[in-house]
Formats: C-alpha cells, sequence, structure tokens
C-alpha cells in the first residue's frame, strides 16, 4: 500500500479537475490534453490511487522507448510499488509486480491480466493508436478502470467509435491549448509560416500528380453523405471508402490516396525547403534547443547534410538505437547539441528535452500530428523566452496556407493560440527579426489546488464536509492525490466512504461530446476472406455423435460435420472473436 503521493503542489489545478471528470465517469473515460500539459503525471495520480486500494496496475505504451521512459517516471513516483515491464526483452508477469509497463504489441500478444486482484486499472497511453486489427487486442475487458491519454482522440478509419469509445466510455476531460496557454501551463508561440518555390522539375512532377487526382476527386467530392470540410474528416472518409469499398468508389479513393501520397512526397523533398533550412542556422544556434520535424528518414538525412557543417545536430529515427538514442537527447538538454532532427518518432509520447525552436519542413494536413509537434515547443518557458514555430510550405501547392480546399483547419487554431503569426515570402531579414523576438516578460504562474485551499481549511479532517463542498468526486481526488505529507492510515475509513459514493461505470456518465466525420455508404462492401482463427481463442476438434467438427473456443463457431477427423482438419471455421 503506498501512503506517500506526493506533494501537495504535485498537480496543477488541471489534473486534479481531470482526475475528478475521470471519477465521476466511474474511472472509465479518456483525458484530451495537449502534448506537454502533463498527462503522465495525471496517471501517475490514478495508478497511486488504484493501488492503495489493492488493485494491480497495466500500462501500455506505443514502443519500448516509451516503455522505459514509463518505467522510470513510476519508479521514482511509487518508490513503493514493484514496477515491471513487458517488452522488448522483458518478460514480467503479473504476479511479479505491482504495476506491468507494457508495450501495445506484448499487451496484445500476452494478454496481462492479475489473478491476484479482483479487476484492475489499465492505463493507454496515446490511446488513439489502439484502434488497429491488431493493437485493439490490448484493450483487455479483464481491467474494469480503465484510462486512456491522447492530444486529440482522432483516427482516419471508425476506430473511435467502433472500438475506443466503446472500450473507454468517452472522452471525460479535454484540456486544449487554448486554456493551457491562458493557464500558463504552456507559452504562446510565435508561428512563423515561410513559404518556398518548387523548382521546374519538382513543379512538372507537382502537376502530373495533381492530374492523376482530379478524376479521383470529382468521382469522390459527388458521393452522398461524402463530407468536404473540414478536410480532416474528407481524409477520414476517403480512407474508409479505401479501405472497404471493393467497387468504384473504393477504386476512386485508392487512387486518390496513392496520388495524395506522392504529392505530399514532392513537396516534403523540396529542394527550396533545405536551402531555406540552412538560412536559419542562426537562429538555431540561438535557440536553447531545436527540433527539426520531417515525414521521411530521407528528408532528416538531407536536413542532417544541409545543416552539419553549420550547427551541431544529430539524428533519431526509428532504428536508432536505445543508448544512442538517450545519448542524443542528453546532448540536447546539455545544450551539446544545437539541435535534433527526427521523422516522425518525437510526435508521439518521447520525452523530449525542452526545446524553444520547432521547424517543420512538411506542414502536415494531421491535425494530431501537428498538435504533438507544436506541443513539444511549447512546453512552459522563463520570462523573455520566446517558444517559437516554423512551418515551412511550398507554394501553391496543398501545403499553402492560401490553398483553402486542403486544410483541416488547424492553421486557424494555431492562429488563436499564437502570440504572433506572419506568412513570409522573400523576407529574410523580416523573418530573422521576427524570430528573435524576445517572449513576454509577464509568465502567468499556472494554478496549482490554490481554488481548493479555502474549501480544504474549512472541512479541516473531515471529508465528509469537504464532499458536500465541493462535491464527492473533488472531494475524493484531492483527498487521494493532493494531501502529500498529511497522509495517514486513519483517512482510509473516510476515504472508503467516499469511495462508497462514487458512481461506477454507466451509460449516462457525463462524457464530453465529440465531433467525428460523417462516413459515406459502402456501395460494394470488400468481402473479408475467411479465417481459420483470429488467434484470439484455441481451436479445437471435437465428435460429435459419429461425426467430427472443429469449432473456435471463443466465439463458438464451427465447422459443417464430416464423417473423418482427417476432413475436419480441411474445414475452415469463419471466425467472430475481435
Amino acid at each position: 500500500m503506498l501512503t506517500n503521493h506526493g506533494s501537495e503542489h504535485t498537480l496543477y489545478r488541471w489534473q486534479l479537475e481531470a482526475l475528478a471528470s475521470w471519477l465521476r465517469c466511474g474511472r472509465r473515460g479518456v483525458i484530451e490534453a495537449v502534448t506537454g500539459s502533463g498527462k503522465t503525471d495525471v496517471a501517475i495520480a490514478a495508478a497511486a490511487d488504484a493501488l492503495r486500494r489493492g488493485r494491480f496496475v497495466l500500462v501500455v505504451v506505443p514502443s519500448r522507448v516509451l516503455m522505459e521512459q514509463w518505467h522510470g517516471r513510476l519508479t521514482a513516483a511509487l518508490p513503493d510499488a514493484r514496477i515491471g515491464r513487458l517488452g522488448d526483452s522483458d518478460k514480467d508477469l503479473p504476479e511479479s509486480c505491482d504495476v506491468l509497463v507494457a508495450t501495445r504489441h506484448s499487451a496484445a500478444a500476452y494478454k496481462p491480466v492479475s489473478t491476484a486482484s479482483a479487476g484492475g486499472l489499465l492505463i493507454a497511453d496515446e490511446c488513439h493508436g489502439l484502434g488497429g486489427a491488431t493493437l485493439r487486442r490490448a484493450m483487455l475487458r479483464q481491467y474494469d478502470e480503465r484510462l486512456g491519454l491522447t492530444a486529440t482522440l482522432e483516427r482516419r478509419d471508425n476506430g473511435v467509435t467502433e472500438l475506443l469509445l466503446p472500450y473507454f466510455g468517452g472522452i471525460c476531460y479535454r484540456y486544449g491549448f487554448e486554456q493551457a496557454i491562458e493557464d500558463g501551463v504552456c507559452a504562446p508561440p510565435r508561428v512563423a509560416l515561410v513559404g518556398v518555390e518548387l523548382s521546374v522539375d519538382e513543379r512538372a512532377e507537382y502537376v502530373a500528380t495533381e492530374q492523376q487526382l482530379v478524376s479521383a476527386r470529382h468521382h469522390l467530392r459527388q458521393l452522398p453523405g461524402m463530407p468536404l470540410e473540414p478536410f480532416g474528416d474528407f481524409l477520414a472518409a476517403v480512407a474508409h471508402l479505401a479501405e472497404r469499398d471493393a467497387g468504384p468508389n473504393g477504386r476512386a479513393a485508392r487512387e486518390y490516396l496513392d496520388a495524395f501520397s506522392k504529392r505530399r512526397e514532392i513537396v516534403a523533398q523540396s529542394s527550396g525547403k533545405y536551402e531555406l533550412l540552412g538560412h536559419l542556422a542562426d537562429a538555431i544556434r540561438e535557440a536553447q534547443g531545436a527540433l527539426v520535424f520531417t515525414e521521411t528518414v530521407r528528408a532528416a538525412n538531407h536536413a542532417i547534410n544541409r545543416l552539419d557543417p553549420l550547427v551541431s545536430i544529430d539524428l533519431i529515427t526509428g532504428s536508432t538505437a536505445r543508448r544512442q538514442r538517450r545519448e542524443t537527447l542528453h546532448g540536447l538538454r546539455t545544450r551539446t547539441l544545437d539541435a535534433v532532427a527526427a521523422p516522425r518518432v518525437l510526435d508521439e509520447g518521447v520525452d523530449v528535452p525542452d526545446a524553444n525552436l520547432g521547424i517543420v519542413l512538411s506542414a502536415s494536413r494531421t491535425r494530431r500530428q501537428m498538435i504533438q509537434r507544436l506541443g513539444r515547443i511549447v512546453r512552459r518557458k522563463g520570462p523573455g523566452v520566446a517558444a517559437r514555430f516554423v512551418i515551412m510550405f511550398a507554394r501553391d501547392t496543398m501545403e499553402d496556407p492560401a490553398n483553402r480546399m486542403e486544410r483541416d483547419g488547424f492553421l486557424d487554431e494555431i492562429g488563436r493560440i499564437s502570440e504572433a503569426m506572419r506568412v513570409f515570402e522573400q523576407q529574410a531579414d523580416a523573418l530573422d527579426a521576427f524570430l528573435a523576438a524576445p517572449g513576454p516578460e509577464i509568465v502567468p504562474m499556472p494554478e496549482h489546488l490554490e481554488r481548493y485551499g479555502r474549501a480544504l481549511s474549512a472541512a479541516g479532517g473531515d471529508p465528509h464536509l469537504l464532499a458536500d463542498d465541493v462535491g464527492v468526486e473533488v472531494a475524493y481526488a484531492l483527498w487521494t492525490f493532493a494531501r502529500g505529507d498529511r497522509w495517514h492510515p486513519q483517512y482510509e475509513r473516510a476515504l472508503g466512504e467516499l469511495e462508497a459514493r462514487l458512481p461506477r461505470p454507466q451509460q449516462d456518465a457525463p462524457y464530453l461530446e465529440i465531433e467525428l466525420p460523417e462516413l459515406p455508404e459502402i456501395a460494394q462492401p470488400k468481402v473479408k476472406p475467411k479465417r481459420l482463427s483470429t488467434g484470439h481463442a484455441p481451436l479445437e476438434i471435437a465428435r460429435i455423435g459419429s461425426a467430427w467438427r472443429i469449432s473456435c473456443t471463443g466465439c463458438g463457431e464451427a465447422s459443417p460435420l464430416v464423417h473423418f477427423r482427417w476432413q475436419a482438419l480441411e474445414e475452415s471455421v469463419v471466425c467472430r472473436c475481435e
């Protein structure tokens, strides 16, 4: 049992309110909070409370790098708990630990469930990534308490509605950039949108690829039920058709996505962007750490080659060894490196040292990716330190901010939260001056639990008086997550009484509204191949009277009866296990 829950000022006010909202929804829900605002601290507080109540905790993370990162954070925050790992070469079992940190693939394959406790808490970091055909198996039904963490609950398929919302229940709390900046949790960014010209050859290839899009785009935009804007909804609908429709609609969708990817690759590798990158060398050297975001490893290598003679820079990719990755990030933290370039690998979850300059070589039209990248830069800064974000775009292309057809509203959103946002053409001096401007001299101090200080004082040592004042969920959250060194075993009985008053999982829990794209109807569904098994449950061969059949022990689907056992081995089962 853990009795030390950290200092009273560990949590920001928004973090405690997020936990109270999660309690209000019966300990099931997704906390959607921008990158850099402190979602991990929320999850650690929930894990500490679960351990106090004798529950087992499973933390599911996207990668082995994040497994190491979470293991370190949990070990430091919960010194009395046994923290295990499942993934890579680590194969700890639930029976040997109190908290198990597992990669998504390992959780899906091994299905770690503790038999020593009744139920448990499953925490899913970057939970939007669990909607795929394989990774969905990591959402284990045996865990009755569920907490999902994400910067934005979006997918280009129907995984949100079909899998994530049914499992987690819904979004119980949302914390966006606007509120985080107002609270002082994040810094307001200065955003420079800088245009470059395509070369003659790049423009010719872009135009040829654009022509391939015309007929497919026209076909898709005429379909009934097809959302035309925002562009992110249109892309989600196109991906839906490409995956599920075997007719002309699905064919048009696949043609569109192929040409779209090729066109995006052309602008992402524009030679003009690497020339501009060289011009930004002075800003990179003067920054307090810089991150260069690319779409591909090839683009990241080009960035390294362009900047290497001018600044101290290193590369991180998905295949970078663990030790080298640690050394590179340590170099950025200690300023022996000016910058790190990375193709997407820093987008999700990785604990990147504080940096105040982000450079995006390819302006992604995926809102989630741009939010994650921006979040790396806008973490709380000191007085006078500006958070700066440079987004390169190829003029007169899909990336151009003037292109109103293919944008999902992220630029409008970033304009609302930025300290300043400007578009630059051939204005090198103006760009330099814009990036050199200092940040605000007065930085608001994030609110911790001051709002509830009066209520805590008035309640004294009586949780029930506090519950009458601020509500049972907030009272429980304050008593459990914010008592710090004042914790005492005598509070167990009072907490048990508050626990009995907390809501249980229910269909009408107060989840927040979520806007999901409308998806067009499938005109000609793809015929899924018959599967002998999904791997969720074993098959068995059994004699039924004088006949034989093969069946799935999970869903019960069985083959037709046959006369001989060897004939059953040649039969197939349309398995329904998910």
